[in-house]
């Protein structure tokens, strides 16, 4: 190989590796942003369905969420995973660019009660500060289990899945308040499929 033509070729490879560098950088800032997830359940039924794919907003993490918020948290349950002596490179670097763990369940629920909040369920009447809550996005047929009487610490929130009767969240210890630094974000649009495509309340 003549020196013209080495030096073409390794200028080849590094436009090659830059480009893949370039794309790295933009793929870790993107996720900084937003991040795709898919739904994995019922517990959100009828406002999310099985399979979902969602768009998160991750700024929300830094902005803060309100009542009502369809939010992802990094709950404490552990998922059945490679652990990370067992990882390859590839699935290493692809959990650093998404900032997953894949080691704790990711949950989608919906903010019932923020820091500071009186939270009360009683005969499956769920009130916040006293007032009953107008939950118009839960179906008639669900009640909503549980006892509570709290007031939600500072710097967490209460989540409840909309699908009452099938949801593993704040009123059972396995999940309990969720502190906001487990936040991942707020749920943005959904993706797919196409006919539901759109904004999530």
């Amino acid at each position: 190989m003549s020196r013209v033509k080495k030096k073409g070729f390794f200028h080849e490879v590094k436009e090659i590796i830059k480009v893949f560098l370039m794309a790295a950088v933009l793929a870790v800032i993107i996720v900084q942003v937003i991040r795709p997830t898919r739904v994995d359940g019922l517990s959100m039924y009828p406002t999310l369905e099985n399979s979902d794919y969602l768009i998160i907003n991750r700024v929300s993490r830094f902005t803060g969420v309100k009542r009502g918020d369809i939010v992802v948290f990094d709950s404490y349950m552990p998922i059945n995973t490679l652990t990370t002596q067992e990882k390859g490179i590839a699935k290493k670097l692809m959990d650093f660019i998404l900032q997953d763990d894949s080691t704790t369940k990711d949950l989608v629920k919906r903010v019932i009660a923020v820091g500071g909040d009186h939270i009360s369920i009683k005969d499956g009447v769920v009130k916040v500060n006293d007032k009953v809550l107008n939950e118009d996005y839960i179906s008639k047929d669900n009640y909503t289990d549980g006892n509570i009487d709290a007031v939600v610490p500072e710097g967490k929130l209460f989540c409840m899945g909309d699908n009452r009767r099938n949801s593993l969240d704040s009123r059972y210890s396995e999940v309990g308040f969720v502190p906001e630094s487990r936040l991942v974000g707020n749920v943005l649009v959904r993706l797919f499929p196409l006919q539901n495509i759109g904004r999530v309340k």
